[in-house]
């Protein structure tokens, strides 16, 4: 195996299991990135001005929130709110008080967190597909993870490009896989499903009682915290 800084949570994450390993890289980087917006990137001038333009989204800020440093999060909210302040207009033009409508819908859509994960996220996606193509045991490592939610299951089809000469075994490889996850999750939901029977009282859960909680994770994918 050959570890770099741009392997090394893959190389971590992909391990045995039953949880999506790009999930958890994700969630990785979103408190990594948390911390560093309570922190350091409070003081950086640029930084400072993408949360100005950018702000955050809902999600994001409820994870700052929940940390310790209330002061650095206040004061990014009074820079990101005098920002706001300045596309308010008082009209009576109804065609201006629209695009002002749309601004301001929009504007909390918007979120520098997201969008550096985002760009790190597209960079696993095509490292992955490299890592299968050109690292020795890799593609067996993978095909071991356990599979991925459907949102990150989609994104590393979208990215298969970049195992070049192996895209083909590379997307078989996925598809394979997330079938047989899939398979396997549905038994668990059925054993779940039947266990809520008195008649089934004592039929064993080997694993099922996680089942739903792992069908919300395949399609909605696992947040942060």
């Amino acid at each position: 195996m050959h570890y770099h800084i741009g392997n090394m949570l893959i190389h971590q994450e992909f391990q045995s299991g039953k949880s999506c390993p790009l999930c958890r890289i994700r969630n990785i980087l979103e408190n990594r990135l948390t911390e560093q917006y309570l922190n350091d990137a409070v003081m950086e001038d640029d930084q400072r001005k993408k949360v100005n333009e950018r702000g955050f989204c809902a999600h994001h800020t409820q994870m700052m929130l929940a940390r310790k440093n209330k002061l650095s999060l206040a004061l990014q909210h009074v820079t990101r709110i005098t920002t706001l302040k300045g596309k308010l207009e008082v009209t009576y033009d109804a065609k201006r008080a629209r695009k002002q409508a749309e601004f301001f819908a929009h504007s909390r859509e918007t979120c520098v967190i997201c969008d550096s994960v985002e760009e790190s996220m597209v960079r696993y996606y095509k490292t992955i597909a490299e890592m299968f193509e050109g690292e020795q045991g890799f593609a067996d490592r993978l095909r071991a993870c356990g599979g991925f939610c459907f949102e990150h299951y989609a994104a590393l089809l979208e990215h298969a490009k970049y195992a070049h000469g192996k895209q083909g075994d590379y997307v078989y490889a996925l598809s394979k896989l997330q079938k047989e996850a899939v398979n396997a999750l549905l038994e668990d939901l059925y054993r779940f499903c039947s266990k809520h029977d008195y008649r089934n009282a004592d039929m064993p859960w080997e694993g099922a009682e996680t089942a739903l909680l792992r069908a919300v994770s395949l399609l909605h994918g696992e947040e942060a915290k």
